[in-house]
């Protein structure tokens, strides 16, 4: 794929158009997607670039991410508030959000570009019919992904499937049932033409469909436009993917811990990513460095402040600590078995937490943030920091402060804080060039374990409990230590809905799918005010002496309207309130 950016003004949707800064990447020649344009050889495939570029904001900056993977009951609030989406601040979280008014503009502007693609690449003269069908069938994918997230978000929302060149004020929104049965469509129809193997990294191939078509058929099932035929399709959509995984080059990897590993982006278990690298015609950014739209800031979202632990300074291994989300206690307890009866015991047989989240920091500047008078033994690569997830015995505490090289620091949950407490390194990237600059690492979307609890999950409501358990316990097999894959099976009797959002907690927390899964299994409420802790403002941390806030005002807060984000109010003004305001929000 020819790697042209082309995001800018030109497509912008509806009024948009005529409020955009103009951020298109021009190349020689100078061109921008018109129908003229969008009919040659050259505008189809720059088109399709276009939308992949899209994906990048959509889901990788700060506010791509923030907006689906805030206000749950994995994640809350981070020690830098962020536009009401942690805590259902109701002074931010309305329709005046710029995170919002950006989702819903980046979004519509993908889709028209796509648009674009569609209804004009048959009029293509000098390209394979072939090669034509596979970026109609790329492009439907694409806009099938878009329309997927803003359903689920907004519910009812504007359809349009044809190119929009100029400003325009008619839009309503479409009912729910008309976007589910577009995004269904879309994706049926690429099944005939789209490969089974992606052409270049990060485009969407057959494998990225299916796993779609099985997430699409969830969702509908306990939507407002539900199907009676929705389960028995997500099961047959994403057994499909799984049993003719090695057809496209699919499989999961052997071991938790190669999933993410720098390198891997592109691995057999990956269905979609998005791509990044540090080439400013590729990405539209000058310096990949920190701040602006369309950079992978995933590295550092999650990140607490190990920078102000004694003898620790910031560096790029660890990366810059950004605090936009912080782990409840849920989560971090979702990975202690029944069977693990005591501390010491605790997550020792589900790997992933020990592969997946970050807690030992060693020392890298002796002397730093008064480790000097903390630990004036403390040397290069000793232990600085270790977040033990279980409380410490007296006598334990006793032998870590007379070691030889002296103490280091002891987290536990009573002491867990904002700023200090175990955090995800799914996203981690120790290639950058600085502490504070984004990664260029591909961003994981989707993965086939996905698809195995979304065969499991549909299988349960079917009642076929033999096959869901299955499902599950191949996931679960992968994640145990040696010698404890008994331990890690499931029975039959222990499958319901809450069993899974924990198992999908497990496997994808932090891969933004957690506020959509909640919505749709009617969990939000319920889940936010049981398992993320009210907010404290002054709580001891692990460094002794210091104090430090935990928690959030998200139980408090949350309503029965969350489960669906504001609508823009520009985009209400603009159509004279031909889109309306969701219930609950200020009209």
């Amino acid at each position: 794929m020819k790697k042209i950016l082309l995001t800018g003004s030109a497509l912008a949707l509806l009024l948009a158009a005529s409020s955009c800064s103009k951020d298109t990447l021009d190349e020689n020649p100078r061109s921008v997607l018109v129908p003229s344009f969008l009919g040659t050889p050259e505008g189809v495939q720059a088109g399709l670039s276009g939308v992949y570029s899209s994906l990048r904001s959509a889901t990788a900056d700060q506010g791509g991410s923030i907006f689906i993977s805030q206000g749950t009951d994995e994640f809350m609030r981070g020690f830098a508030t962020t536009e009401g989406f942690e805590d259902y601040n109701a002074g931010a979280l309305n329709g005046t959000n710029g995170n919002v008014t950006n989702t819903w503009g980046g979004y519509y502007r993908a889709i028209n570009t796509a648009n674009g693609v569609i209804q004009y690449a048959n009029s293509v003269q000098g390209i394979p019919p072939a090669t034509i069908a596979q970026v109609v069938a790329e492009a439907k994918v694409l806009r099938a992904w878009f329309y997927f997230r803003l359903v689920r978000s907004f519910g009812d929302v504007p359809l349009y499937l044809t190119f929009v060149d100029t400003p325009t004020k008619d839009f309503t929104r479409a009912p729910v049932a008309d976007v589910y049965n577009a995004i269904v469509k879309d994706l049926t129809d690429a099944l005939g033409s789209i490969s089974n193997t992606a052409a270049q990294p990060g485009r969407v191939t057959r494998a990225t469909a299916l796993h779609m078509l099985g997430q699409v058929h969830l969702t509908r099932a306990t939507s407002t436009a539900k199907q009676a035929d929705d389960y028995a399709k997500a099961a047959q959509y994403s057994e499909e993917l799984i049993r003719d995984a090695s057809k496209y080059g699919k499989g999961l990897e052997a071991d938790p811990a190669d999933v993410f590993k720098e390198g891997n982006e592109n691995g057999k278990e990956v269905l979609m990513n998005v791509q990044f690298n540090t080439d400013p015609t590729f990405t539209g950014i000058s310096d990949n460095g920190a701040g602006g739209a369309g950079q992978n800031q995933t590295n550092y979202l999650f990140r607490g402040r190990y920078d102000l632990l004694p003898n620790v300074a910031r560096s790029v291994v660890y990366g810059r600590p950004f605090g936009r989300l912080t782990s409840t206690p849920y989560l971090l307890n979702s990975y202690i078995l029944p069977s693990e009866t005591t501390d010491r015991q605790w997550r020792t047989t589900d790997t992933r937490y020990s592969k997946w989240f970050s807690t030992l920091w060693l020392v890298n500047s002796p002397g730093v943030n008064g480790g000097t008078g903390f630990n004036p033994k403390a040397v290069v690569g000793d232990t600085a920091a270790w977040y033990a997830g279980r409380e410490i015995t007296a006598a334990e505490r006793a032998r870590i402060a007379a070691r030889p090289n002296g103490p280091y620091v002891v987290g536990t949950p009573s002491t867990y804080t904002t700023n200090f407490s175990p955090f995800i390194n799914k996203f981690d990237d120790t290639t950058r060039p600085a502490a504070n600059t984004s990664s260029d690492r591909p961003l994981i979307l989707m993965r086939l374990s996905e698809t195995y609890l979304i065969a499991a999950e549909a299988n349960m409501y079917l009642g076929n409990l033999t096959k869901a358990r299955d499902f599950i316990n191949v996931v679960r097999r992968r994640a145990a230590a040696p010698g404890k894959t008994a331990q890690m099976e499931i029975t039959e009797s222990q499958l319901n809905i809450d069993f899974i959002l924990d198992e999908r907690s497990r496997e994808l927390a932090g891969e933004q799918v957690r506020w959509y899964d909640l919505v749709r299994t009617g969990k939000l409420i319920e889940r936010v005010k049981k398992y993320v802790p009210a907010l404290i403002s002054s709580k001891p941390s692990p460094i002794p002496g210091v104090t430090d806030n935990y928690g959030s005002a998200a139980a408090a807060n949350i309503q029965p309207y969350h489960v669906l984000r504001p609508i823009p109010r520009q985009e209400i003004d603009r159509t004279g309130g031909k889109i309306t305001q969701n219930p609950g929000y200020p009209q």
